[in-house]
């Protein structure tokens, strides 16, 4: 089937709204191209997670020999000051490194 079908008929379905189900992202992989998104050593995985206090995020890495694994756990307000951080320390290390050269 073409791209153009499969979008036709996608297209067709939502319109006729043959159902009442939802499509809803829960995990994104973050992969190198060549390895593949769902089982890839070294692959992150970026995922939305609840226990009943709400919803956090995920960020889970396995190593490259497949064995241990870490988890790290972050609201989402606590993941925006994590990421404002990280921008904060690599912005600083770039200017450190274009000052050295």
């Amino acid at each position: 089937m073409r791209k153009t079908d499969v979008e036709r008929e996608i297209k067709t379905m939502t319109e006729n709204k043959m159902s009442e189900y939802k499509t809803t992202i829960m995990q994104v992989s973050i992969h190198h191209e060549k390895v593949n998104p769902v089982f890839g050593h070294g692959n992150t995985y970026v995922s939305v997670d609840d226990e009943s206090g709400g919803p956090f995020l995920v960020i889970e890495q396995h190593d490259d020999d497949g064995g241990e694994h870490g988890k790290l756990r972050f609201e989402y307000e606590e993941f925006v000051a994590v990421a404002e951080a990280a921008k904060m320390l690599m912005h600083q290390m770039y200017i450190e490194q274009a000052a050295q050269e």
